[in-house]
């Protein structure tokens, strides 16, 4: 079970702004701070603001928040709003289906049910279980080994 790395930028994002106990952020700010493309965290950002999860404002003194309290938005959710489908292996593609084992093959059901319990373990988790206790975000210097990537 693999999460593209889209979804991976939407829960950094989300994190990030949990820890901020109120605080705007801006896609730049937290572009630099997790060192990964400013024009790509736009895309994730815009799709978080479209599904209700953070709230943007635009201009000056504008910035990233979260739309609602972090013990209130459920991981899975988040999950689910920005992967577009779940195709574990070819199988789940009905465009890609080439297997020589289908339709016999067990293993597609096995993966099913191992989805499904993948997801429900975030269904059971919110966005403040994902953020420490006691903690604010930090600028990470530029050149840092810890600066995460």
């Amino acid at each position: 079970m693999q999460l593209t790395s889209y979804t991976d930028y939407a829960l950094r994002v989300m994190i990030y702004l949990a820890e901020l106990s109120g605080r705007q952020a801006t896609i730049t700010e937290i572009a630099e701070y997790f060192d990964i493309s400013r024009n790509h965290l736009v895309k994730v950002v815009q799709q978080l603001g479209g599904k209700g999860f953070i709230k943007t404002t635009r201009g000056k003194g504008g910035g990233l928040t979260l739309q609602r309290p972090a013990d209130t938005i459920i991981v899975g959710d988040v999950v689910r709003s920005m992967e577009k489908r779940f195709y574990w292996v070819e199988c789940f593609n009905p465009e890609h289906q080439h297997c020589r084992l289908l339709p016999r093959c067990r293993l597609k059901h096995l993966l099913d049910r191992a989805g499904h319990a993948y997801l429900q373990v975030l269904d059971n988790a919110t966005l403040a279980d994902l953020v420490a206790q006691n903690t604010t975000v930090a600028p990470v210097p530029e050149g840092s080994p810890e600066k995460v990537k």
